[in-house]
């Protein structure tokens, strides 16, 4: 089976010519999607309309919505949209004191061909921050069900491709976009994109098939990040890059 996933940085859906939700919509349903991994989401916040922008998109996209607030008492933070049913949810604290609340958010999931484990994240502004969470996210927190069923790890990870991080990650997982990605691989700043902070990772057991970063009239106007986009099989085996 081959599924279309997403990783998408939506800004709390304030973008080039100000808060449009209605473009993240679009940039997502025009993509065609089965998972959907949201970074900086407003969960029922003033400034946004009190409106619960996973829940909302999850509506619009006829998907379920799984959340996992980070910070403003939980409602902000990473959300999973899903075609398919979720078994089991945790949220996972990744908060390196004293910078600002992080968390990593793990959802299994029933897909038509098996079980599926789904890892949402967004690592912190310090190098140093940066490489405690993730030496928690492999060695802890992934790596008691890695071997186990496909897994896949999406998100913004605030640093480039050839940083420690990414190398650290790499060494676990097939960076999906460094395997089989078409075109530039920039996601950040939509406007001009110039850096990639965002990426999908992949288990042994998820083969990488073509991956592309989204970049449409409602990517380029919805936020300040562009989602990235990759097509993985659950064909075993997968590459690493």
């Amino acid at each position: 089976m081959h599924l279309r996933a997403m990783t998408y940085n939506i800004h709390s859906g304030f973008g080039q010519n100000g808060y449009d939700l209605h473009a993240i919509g679009s940039a997502i349903e025009h993509e065609r999607v089965d998972l959907v991994a949201l970074q900086e989401v407003d969960f029922g916040l003033r400034r946004t309309g009190y409106v619960n922008q996973a829940q909302w998109l999850a509506a619009q996209l006829k998907m379920h919505a799984i959340v996992g607030g980070t910070r403003r008492q939980g409602r902000y933070g990473n959300a999973l949209l899903t075609r398919w049913p979720a078994t089991f949810v945790m949220n996972h604290n990744l908060t390196v004191w004293p910078h600002p609340g992080r968390a990593c958010l793990e959802v299994h999931l029933t897909t038509p061909k098996g079980a599926l484990r789904c890892y949402v994240t967004h690592l912190g502004l310090l190098p140093q921050e940066r490489m405690v969470q993730v030496t928690r996210l492999t060695e802890e927190i992934i790596a008691a069900d890695e071997g186990h069923e496909p897994i896949v790890l999406m998100g913004d990870f605030n640093t480039v491709p050839r940083s420690r991080v990414s190398s650290q990650l790499r060494s676990r997982f097939t960076d999906v976009f460094a395997a089989v990605g078409n075109g530039r691989a920039a996601t950040f700043h939509a406007r001009l994109p110039g850096v990639r902070f965002d990426y999908i990772y992949a288990g042994s057991r998820l083969t990488p098939i073509a991956s592309h970063v989204a970049v449409t009239p409602w990517s380029t106007q919805g936020s300040d990040h562009l989602p990235l986009v990759a097509v993985l099989s659950t064909a075993s085996g997968g590459k690493r890059s």
